[in-house]
């Protein structure tokens, strides 16, 4: 359960719009309790902050001409709460908004917000689950749009409700139902719909490592303007996947699947998608002050950004994480990911290739608390995209800092 909440949470309360403010929102800050060497003082019920920071982009848009710098504000805050109802029931309520100002692109100015409720219930020590419902709206993802005079923007919602039982201390049974909907707006209305059903059983050790299998069903559809006009990408997806959680003290934790899926249209059987999938993630204390982060993908998955049925990702993200002090934090993330446009209406066209990208972006970032409640952010990403689609590389470089107050 708590791996789901963690999912639909990261999701919905990352920053809102994909630009290098990301670095700065990641940071590891050692008060938070993230390295054994700086436990966290206290743990409070509700969370409280208010930001503003500066970044400067040489490729805001992401042009193969490289040419299209700008300078980006953002003011925003968010809380974050959580509250015992009665007996072993918590509900958990998260918000936050961000205002972008762009100094050349002002037709780009907005206002994203994210909010998310997640209510856990537990009833006796064998049944508990969780009840979330999230929402955001952002800025679409500048490198997937050719339309640089309008602002694009995405409205998504999503509903989970999960549950598990222990039959024996060693045997958990377990179940969820989760909606997701987004809708974009600007130059065409475009949406995606899906809904899921997933079971699974797990065996649990005496240490909590667990192993199981589970099996899940999705039914979804997509609108997009196509060549040959509007399509609804109706589909069923089916998955039988290993899953697994493994963890040697807080030193060492891991979580994984490895599965087979099968994605079938009703009207374009061009683009059904059967193979193998995988998602693995690892964090390593190899000491009390640095932190180590693997994650491995690859999965089909319909994105809102990008007028496709769906796109195969496939990528790795490692990063280290260093606290030189108690005041003082340095991080690193290198991310690469192949993108594979299967669901791209181009493949349609007869004779045209299949959309095939590599992007690789390299993070750098220092967190400095120079006060209690008090932290100063500062970061650099370098990136690339290769495409063999005419237009579609580019680079870029981008420099942030950000100053947080929170309680």
């Amino acid at each position: 359960m708590k791996k789901a909440y963690a999912v639909l949470a990261s999701a919905l309360l990352a920053p809102a719009v994909a630009l290098a403010f990301e670095t700065v929102d990641t940071l590891p800050w050692p008060s938070d309790g993230r390295f054994p060497a700086y436990p966290r003082e206290s743990t409070r019920p509700t969370d409280l902050w208010f930001h503003a920071g500066l970044m400067r982009d040489d490729n805001l848009l992401r042009l193969d001409a490289g040419e299209e710098a700008d300078t980006v504000t953002r003011l925003g805050g968010g809380f974050r709460h959580v509250q015992r109802v009665i007996g072993r029931q918590n509900l958990r309520v998260e918000a936050r908004a961000d205002y972008y100002r762009f100094d050349q692109f002002d037709h780009l100015n907005h206002l994203a917000w994210a909010g998310l409720a997640d209510w856990r219930w537990e009833i006796g020590n064998e049944l508990s689950g969780s009840i979330a419902l999230g929402r955001e709206r952002r800025l679409i993802d500048l490198s997937e749009t050719s339309a640089l005079g309008v602002r694009s923007m995405v409205t998504a919602t999503r509903l989970s409700a999960t549950g598990g039982y222990l039959v024996t201390p060693r045997l958990r049974l377990r179940a969820g139902l989760a909606g997701a909907t987004a809708e974009r707006t600007g130059v065409e209305d475009e949406e995606t719909r899906a809904t899921s059903i997933t079971g699974g059983v797990d065996y649990v050790s005496p240490l909590g490592n667990t192993l199981g299998v589970e099996a899940r069903g999705t039914q979804g559809d997509g609108r997009f303007e196509e060549i040959v006009g509007t399509v609804d990408n109706d589909y069923r997806e089916r998955e039988i996947a290993l899953v697994g959680s493994y963890a040697i003290g807080p030193r060492l934790r891991a979580e994984g699947r490895l599965g087979r899926t099968t994605r079938r249209y009703g009207d374009i059987a061009d683009r059904d998608f059967e193979g193998t999938t995988w998602r693995l993630g690892a964090e390593w204390l190899p000491g009390n002050k640095t932190r180590l982060a693997l994650e491995l993908y690859k999965e089909p998955r319909s994105v809102i950004d990008i007028s496709s049925a769906h796109v195969v990702l496939e990528g790795v993200s490692f990063g280290p994480s260093w606290a030189v002090t108690s005041k003082l934090v340095v991080s690193a993330r290198l991310l690469s990911e192949q993108r594979t446009f299967e669901g791209d209406p181009l493949v349609a066209v007869a004779g045209a290739p299949l959309r095939d990208e590599r992007t690789r972006v390299l993070r750098f970032g220092v967190g400095w608390e120079p006060l209690r409640h008090w932290q100063a952010g500062f970061a650099v990403d370098r990136g690339q995209r290769e495409a063999n689609f005419a237009g579609r590389d580019y680079q870029f470089t981008a420099a942030t800092a950000n100053l947080a107050w929170r309680y």
